[in-house]
């Protein structure tokens, strides 16, 4: 028997820690980030944040159901990414605080978001 299944796109295992799951998530978003990153010099804002919104928060938001109770170790890294991605819109450090710059953004971080989709969809 297997350790894991994939089931809609995410990868369940036997605990239902998905752990392997946030992990194969947060790498392939991280990844995204970069390639955007990249483009930085080539987009306006407003271009910049409609490729974010399609390459990274999309997948971020995919099967964000499933996240909800797990501990904040776990969702940690998915957090770290879309603070990377807010980083790159605003084109700030990267030791720079995030919270002003989710204000600026309208956005929430992940925990929340996740919380806010749930009471909005029930």
């Amino acid at each position: 028997p297997s350790e894991r299944a994939r089931y809609l796109g995410a990868l369940l295992d036997s605990q239902l820690k998905l752990d392997h799951h946030l992990s194969a998530v947060a790498g392939r978003t991280f990844a995204q980030v970069r390639l955007v990153h990249q483009l930085r010099p080539y987009l306006d804002r407003e271009a910049l944040l409609a490729v974010i919104h399609a390459l990274v928060t999309s997948r971020l938001d995919y099967c964000n159901m499933l996240y909800m109770g797990l501990p904040l170790k776990s969702v940690r890294r998915l957090q770290l990414v879309q603070n990377a991605a807010a980083q790159v819109i605003v084109d700030a450090p990267r030791y720079t605080h995030v919270t002003l710059i989710f204000r600026e953004l309208h956005w929430l971080p992940i925990g929340l978001r996740t919380q806010f989709k749930v009471l909005v969809i029930t």
